[in-house]
């Protein structure tokens, strides 16, 4: 796909997600197509956050099972894991830079939730907000030099340079708009949004400033895979793939309980 269309395709691509079957929130990873499915970890308590690295050879998420929300990292050929962030209070939402050298993500150790980058081990932690807003689900620019998240009561999006500053308002043109995935090529950011009650899934055009609904019906938890056309997302009990300009929708992945959260290697 790359050597015809100069675009990265998404076959090769990891999928991992939260899923409920054992009766706990556990991490599981399964290719594009929902094939080589396998549960990740076993820690029989409070699994959340997964996030793939770029490569899809790592996945962060934040376990409770020490009893409190830390941040792990798992090498996915070894099995490795290892807990990198630790501090005080709740670290959650980490998300890899598209290099993989840092992670992004979401600590109250200095008592507000606030955004925080580190070193992909957890070290040289630098605080990026400094608001009364909680601030959450952090999201890389393809370049590494930006980060765009929500914050606020009901949420919007902003974005705030990966080295420190105040936060910009992103406009979106509707009254909730969380959970931000910046698409690989930096051209839209899918979002989730209200919707008749339940949530929906939009993308907005960065260069345009227009946005749009591109997928209802419960649809949450939006991320983008390597070609920048195909989103993954939860609804209830299935992981589903859509094609953003023709709307077509595939299951992935059933049959595990509730699941959520799923992110996209690239």
């Amino acid at each position: 796909v790359l050597a015809l269309t100069k675009q990265h395709g998404i076959a090769g691509g990891k999928i991992a997600f939260i899923a409920t079957k054992t009766g706990h929130k556990e991490v599981y990873l399964c290719d594009t197509d929902g094939g080589n499915l396998r549960q990740l970890t076993s820690d029989a308590n409070i699994s959340v956050g997964p996030a793939l690295s770029p490569n899809g050879r790592r996945l962060a998420y934040t376990s409770y099972k020490s009893g409190y929300a830390d941040i792990y990292v798992i090498d996915l050929a070894s099995g490795q894991r290892q807990r990198v962030v630790k501090f005080p209070g709740t670290n959650t939402g980490a998300a890899f830079s598209p290099d993989g050298g840092r992670l992004a993500m979401t600590c109250s150790k200095d008592g507000n939730p606030e955004l925080y980058v580190t070193d992909a081990n957890g070290g040289n932690a630098r605080r990026l907000t400094h608001t009364p807003d909680v601030e959450s689900s952090p999201s890389w620019s393809p370049d590494g030099s930006e980060i765009i998240y929500d914050a606020g009561v009901p949420p919007q999006l902003y974005r705030i340079s990966a080295g420190g500053g105040s936060g910009r308002r992103v406009g979106t043109g509707f009254g909730y708009a969380a959970e931000p995935d910046w698409s690989p090529d930096g051209k839209r950011v899918a979002f989730n949004v209200r919707e008749g009650g339940g949530f929906a899934i939009a993308v907005l055009d960065l260069d345009s400033g227009t946005a749009r609904t591109v997928c209802g019906a419960d649809a949450q938890d939006p991320v983008w895979g390597a070609d920048s056309r195909h989103l993954v997302y939860s609804s209830g009990d299935a992981i589903n793939l859509l094609d953003v300009p023709t709307g077509k929708k595939t299951r992935v992945v059933s049959g595990l309980g509730k699941v959520s959260e799923p992110t996209w290697s690239r």
